[in-house]
């Protein structure tokens, strides 16, 4: 049953290929705020779904879902890689459109969010990208090269329990956060253990080799 459904879910992703190939000219800002808004349904219905899924601990389940939304961000990530190539950042974009275009490339590959982190700090600049958005980016990269994050913005599970990657300089983490309009510590691991229904413990004394042997070692 579940090669069949992956099967059929690689058909559908085929068609949605062939939608998003359809680039939209730069100066059509209806079809393109259209485009993002349903980028962003789709986006975060499938990590809404996940998060609920997670405390059944259900592999196999996961696994599909993992799968159905690692194929929905590859599209995304096309169409986006397109209308930034072609066009730069589009003008008038609101700012759930903007954190949109922001979602896209905080949910790509490393090489994806290097190629276009340049841009995302040009924008942050200008003020049309949240301050907290490149923050979170820049951790990922952090987190996705080995290295202790900066703005506390990222995890990694291990079995039930999430845990608060490692951070550089952790006694002045409140400021740097409160620079770029995150909130405290304290109330961001509440509303992770909200949104996960897991456990979110910090240990300030782990290193980045540390975390990433407690992953390695995690199956």
């Amino acid at each position: 049953m579940r090669k069949t459904f992956s099967i059929c879910l690689c058909f559908v992703i085929i068609g949605l290929h062939a939608i998003y190939a359809q680039e939209i000219p730069c100066t059509d800002s209806v079809a393109l705020k259209a485009q993002l808004k349903s980028i962003m349904d789709n986006d975060q219905q499938i990590r809404a779904k996940i998060r609920q899924e997670m405390p059944s601990q259900n592999a196999a389940k996961l696994k599909e879902m993992a799968l159905e939304m690692q194929l929905s961000d590859k599209q995304n990530q096309l169409f986006v890689a397109s209308l930034l190539d072609r066009c730069g950042w589009p003008n008038n974009l609101n700012s759930m459109e903007n954190h949109t275009l922001f979602l896209v490339i905080d949910h790509a590959d490393t090489a994806f969010m290097r190629k276009y982190l340049p841009l995302l700090v040009e924008q942050a600049q200008l003020g049309n990208v949240a301050k907290s958005d490149l923050a979170t980016l820049q951790d990922r990269i952090q987190l996705r090269s080995g290295k202790k994050q900066l703005y506390g913005t990222q995890t990694f599970r291990i079995g039930s329990i999430v845990n608060i990657w490692p951070v550089e300089d952790a006694s002045g983490l409140e400021a740097r956060r409160s620079s770029v309009g995150l909130p405290p510590m304290v109330d961001y691991i509440m509303t992770l253990e909200s949104s996960y229904k897991s456990k979110v413990v910090w240990d300030k004394e782990l290193s980045a080799e540390q975390a990433n042997e407690k992953m390695y070692k995690k199956n």
